[in-house]
Formats: C-alpha cells, structure tokens, sequence
C-alpha cells in the first residue's frame, strides 16, 4: 500500500470547501463520466453510496463509504474496487490558510493489483499517473469552489 498526495490552496473559506466536497451531487461536477450518485442517507461516517460512470456505452457502479467525517477538517471515503482493481481509501484534509483553506488529498493505494506485471518502474509509472489523476482533481475542485 503506497499513500499518494497532494495540495492545493483554495481561495475560500475553510466550511465552504467542507461543504463542497461532502455534498456527494457535486461527484458529477468533477467528470463527464459521472452519471449518478445514490447514498444510503445523509453523508456521515458509515454513509454507504455508489457513484455511476459511463464510458462507450459501459456502466460501472462503484460502491463506497465514509470513514471519516470530522466538520471542516476531515472526509474520508473508501472505494471499493472490483477485482482485479484493489480498494482505495481518499482523505482529505482541510487546514485554515488565511482567508482561504489548504486542502490535501492523500490516497492510499496498492499500486500493483494482483495480476500486474511486476517489472522495473511499473509501481513508479502507477504512482506517477496516480498523482497526476489527484492533482487534476484539486485542480478541477479549486475551480469550481472558487467559481
């Protein structure tokens, strides 16, 4: 299991982005391929919810759940793959900078699912492509909060 992270300063405050990122509809604002999001209630921790992307005419359904949940400072969510992709657990964290608030994403991923050539580089090569996926998102978040 490897932890991938990564930051971005965001120009509002710290209860706004809380707000932002743990309203689940606004899953659909972050990709085209985002097609639905259906939680079992209200997000907290335990909240179990499945998010639907669509890709060429196929349908995947991902399940999850919140593990963390601490207002304007924490929110934690669980993503479980279906094999052979592994799980992954998604944090983020909210500091107070200024007016604005830090916010940092840390992935927790296996980085060689069963299955996966294991050769030189290839865990390096995931990594790299794992970070770049995570700052495209804080990207895409700190436009769209600060919008």
């Amino acid at each position: 299991m490897a932890t991938i992270e990564t930051s971005v300063n965001i120009g509002k405050p710290v209860e706004k982005v809380f707000e932002f990122i743990t309203n689940l509809d606004n899953q659909k604002k972050l990709s085209s391929y985002i097609t639905g999001v259906e939680a079992d209630g209200p997000v907290k921790p335990g909240t179990k919810y499945v998010i639907e992307t669509t890709s060429n005419g196929h349908v995947i359904k991902t399940k999850n759940e919140v593990i963390a949940f601490e207002a304007n400072k924490t929110f934690g969510v669980k993503s479980f793959g279906t094999p052979p992709a592994s799980d992954v657990t998604n944090t983020y964290l909210l500091e107070k900078d200024g007016s604005g608030t830090k916010l940092t994403l840390q992935m927790d991923a296996v980085l060689l699912p069963a299955g996966m050539p294991n050769v030189p580089g290839m865990e390096d090569m995931m990594k790299k492509q794992m970070l770049s996926g995570l700052e495209t998102t804080m990207q895409s978040l700190k436009k769209l909060i600060e919008a």
